[in-house]
């Protein structure tokens, strides 16, 4: 039994993170939204999006300042270091904003469904981290205020460890705890 499980640990380990990416085929959309937080993942992809037409602007959420930025007195929301990450990354200049809002997910999805909504836009795409789409998923479906407006979701892959081999890496570890322990927090809580 203990080689059975050993021999099956990989397939297992593959499928714990399969299970939290939750991801949709985006070719076009009024909008793209990047959600707060890995600033350095979402920002190459966001840009990466851009430049192959997934639409014309990016708007880029999160008001929480990271910690070591913070310590070194420059206190930039998530917001304004994923746009920086995004133009480094060849984001074409003016095709990118911050919407200064939001230090959780829930609070992220309320701005970008009221920003939608004001804009008029019926399909748009949010950007997050591959492993936080399933949570993303379940936000956006239940919101009320999504009704209407399409939701495409799209993952940002790591910087520091590959999804499909999560388990070799320790950031990839602790990203799986924490996405298994915050699906949980939102099952209950919302």
């Amino acid at each position: 039994m203990c080689a059975a499980l050993w021999l099956g640990r990989v397939p297992v380990l593959r499928a714990l993170g399969d299970f939290l990416v939750r991801e949709d085929a985006v070719h076009h959309a009024d909008a793209l939204y990047v959600l707060g937080g890995a600033s350095l993942d979402r920002g190459r992809e966001a840009a990466r999006m851009m430049r192959a037409g997934c639409c014309d602007h990016a708007w880029f959420l999160g008001s929480n300042v990271p910690t070591v930025l913070e310590s070194m007195g420059m206190p930039m929301p998530e917001a304004e270091v994923s746009l920086q990450a995004a133009l480094r990354a060849g984001l074409p200049p003016g095709s990118g904003s911050v919407l200064r809002y939001g230090t959780s997910t829930a609070e992220e999805a309320d701005a970008i469904l009221f920003h939608a909504r004001r804009a008029g836009h019926d399909t748009i795409a949010v950007l997050s981290s591959k492993f936080h789409l399933r949570r993303v998923h379940r936000v956006f479906a239940r919101h009320p205020q999504a009704r209407g407006i399409t939701v495409l979701l799209h993952g940002a892959p790591a910087v520091l460890f590959r999804e499909e081999a999560w388990w070799r890496y320790e950031d990839g570890l602790v990203m799986l705890a924490n996405e298994y322990l915050k699906l949980v927090y939102y099952i209950w809580r919302y």
